[in-house]
């Protein structure tokens, strides 16, 4: 009985020690994936750029204010 404790205590610790080993790996690939992703800025068109004036509805603003709630 005691070498089934000690063979399932030896398996279970390999077991952390690889999926510890897997969670670095992706941790360490994903921080270098962000640190050398290049600093491109997106390429805006003039329509995009454009400065919105919205004509807004007062009388809307209004009706929202007499909701009860």
């Amino acid at each position: 009985m005691n070498k089934v404790k000690k063979r399932l205590s030896k398996e279970i610790f390999l077991m952390a020690v690889l999926a510890l080993s897997i969670a670095i790996v992706l941790i360490y690939l994903g921080v270098f994936k962000v640190l050398n992703k290049p600093g491109e800025k997106p390429v805006l068109t003039p329509q995009e750029t454009r400065i919105i004036n919205p004509q807004l509805d007062e009388e809307v603003f209004d009706e929202l204010e007499k909701r009860n709630y």
